[in-house]
């Protein structure tokens, strides 16, 4: 698998996850940020 494909993938949840209510925006800069360093993508996406 590719971890920067992973990582778009949950980028993109997590933008719809925030745009509906379910997360803040800081709760899904920290996720994003975690997730990225654990599956070891080497690509920056803002949210």
């Amino acid at each position: 698998m590719n971890p920067n494909a992973d990582y778009l993938g949950i980028v993109t949840m997590l933008r719809s996850l925030r745009e509906q209510g379910l997360i803040s925006g800081s709760e899904a800069k920290k996720i994003a940020a975690r997730l990225r360093v654990q599956l070891g993508a080497d690509i920056i996406i803002s949210l």
